[in-house]
């Protein structure tokens, strides 16, 4: 059996890169597309809510997962989503899932000028719990954007 030679090495990862740059300028270059179509059509289009639905099916919150001999802690760093708007769910055995949808709307004025920034999405996270997990004794506090869920080990 031969060895491969570093050129065909070489070839292989200068192939990789083309690919990942062709995806990146795809994706990329769809966005920009939809600003310029916009500026010429701006009546017609909202190139922000467009590119802010996009958006949104790629945001996904930050859960970090402490776990000790006692406890499993998770945080969950969920800012603009409002506490109405959060749902934790232990339905199905072995599984923890936090839902939340934000739809958040901010208009700034300045002089004639009005500014509007929208923040729209949902997500779902889906965590696996251990066997030895208490989910019936499950705590939810809320510390301002961050939401702190204490799960006891039996």
């Amino acid at each position: 059996m031969q060895a491969p030679n570093s050129t065909d090495h070489d070839d292989a990862l200068e192939k990789a890169g083309s690919d990942m740059g062709s995806l990146f300028d795809g994706f990329f270059g769809s966005i920009e597309s939809l600003r310029q179509n916009t500026a010429a059509s701006p009546a017609t289009n909202d190139v922000n809510a467009t590119i802010a639905n996009i958006s949104s099916d790629l945001w996904a919150p930050r859960v970090e997962r402490l776990e000790d001999d006692s406890a499993i802690t998770l945080t969950a760093h969920l800012p603009n989503v409002p506490t109405t708007q959060i749902h934790i769910s232990t339905d199905t055995p072995g599984r923890l899932k936090i839902y939340g949808e934000c739809n958040n709307q901010i208009v700034y004025k300045r002089g004639v000028d009005r500014v509007t920034e929208r923040q729209l999405g949902q997500f779902e996270k889906d965590i696996p719990l251990p066997l030895s997990a208490c989910v019936e004794q499950m705590t939810t506090a809320f510390h301002g954007p961050n939401v702190v869920i204490r799960i006891p080990k039996c």
